[in-house]
């Protein structure tokens, strides 16, 4: 993880649907530099989002800070299935059988999710809401008191819900699936960190490391260094591994052990096998490296699914060359260059 030290003084900004504070730190060169470290701490989305941004002036932060803290803002509303917003009324409008005219990044962002789905062959869906809904996982401050009626996930599999087989005419999105509920939650950070480091970007930054709930994007370097990034063991806080992270690069880690409910006194993660219709149990963690957000996010979903079987299939399908998995036993598989790239940290 990244963390920054020598804190000079902080400003905290409250938005109703979020805490902002802004830590600012003086650059290396000194007291009377202009340009100095800020970092952005929030918590959107259910988790925290830290954005460290290098070497730029008090305005270019508080800038970004007030652009990201809309942008979240919007995608917190209109990009969750469960609660009022464009994905919701898109859901409905699906089950009803009408079609919608999708605003633009969103729906680039659905057929990103139904091209990968392709090319998984199946191993990430973005279509398994309803399904989702039936485990309880949609909602873990109440999780169910039993599994489900097999017979009612069998009724859904049955459905083939895809987004691939989603019908577009420009923006306009049909379909003749009234079962089909999008779900975006395996692909919707990547594309967030995608739309992060544009905004950064456009507003002359050229150095940051975005971090939402511990997938980051790296823009830029350190100080002319890469960011070193710890890979964490899926059943302990402590790093197995380390990584440098370089300009243009996302890590991104999925992991049984992060979103869970407990049914029976058995633990069942929120990662549904879309073959199945039952949450992965044979697969703990798998982090990802890419120059691609929305593939790296995807894949690393896509690779739980598959497990170590399907490890060495999928990461060809997907054109990942860095990858790293951890099976239920703690067994590891991982591409060669991955295994090139990780410092181990233990034996």
């Amino acid at each position: 993880m990244i963390s920054i030290l020598q804190a000079s003084c902080s400003t905290r900004l409250s938005p109703n649907w979020l805490s902002v504070s802004i830590i600012l730190t003086l650059s290396a060169a000194g007291c009377g530099e202009v340009r100095r470290d800020h970092q952005l701490n929030f918590f959107a989305l259910g988790t925290e989002v830290t954005v460290s941004l290098y070497g730029v002036s008090d305005a270019q932060a508080t800038r970004a800070s007030d652009t990201l803290q809309s942008m979240f803002a919007d995608v917190g509303h209109n990009w969750y299935p469960w609660r009022p917003g464009e994905l919701q009324a898109i859901n409905l409008a699906i089950s009803e059988q009408h079609s919608f005219d999708v605003s633009p990044r969103l729906a680039a962002v659905i057929r990103r999710a139904a091209d990968i789905e392709t090319t998984s062959d199946g191993r990430f869906n973005a279509g398994l809401g309803r399904l989702t809904e039936l485990w309880g996982l949609h909602d873990l401050t109440r999780p169910p008191a039993r599994i489900p009626d097999p017979a009612a996930i069998d009724t859904l599999l049955d459905s083939r819900l895809s987004v691939a087989r989603i019908q577009w005419d420009g923006n306009r999105l049909s379909t003749t699936q009234p079962a089909l509920m999008i779900d975006l939650g395996g692909i919707a950070k990547g594309a967030i960190l995608e739309d992060c480091i544009r905004v950064l970007l456009q507003q002359g930054i050229s150095d940051a490391i975005v971090d939402i709930g511990g997938d980051l994007t790296v823009l830029g370097d350190i100080r002319g260094k890469p960011a070193h990034i710890g890979v964490r063991s899926p059943v302990a806080n402590d790093p197995i591994a380390s990584i440098d992270i370089v300009d243009g690069e996302t890590i991104v880690t999925s992991g049984s052990y992060e979103r869970y409910v407990k049914i029976a006194g058995r633990r069942y993660t929120h990662i549904l096998d879309p073959q199945s219709g039952y949450p992965v149990d044979h697969t703990a963690a798998v982090t990802v490296v890419h120059d691609d957000p929305m593939l790296a996010d995807a894949a690393a979903t896509a690779l739980m699914v598959g497990g170590a079987e399907e490890f060495d299939a999928l990461t060809q399908a997907l054109d990942i060359d860095f990858a790293l998995l951890i099976d239920a036993s703690g067994d590891l598989r991982l591409t060669q260059s991955m295994d090139e790239r990780l410092h181990w940290l233990r034996d």
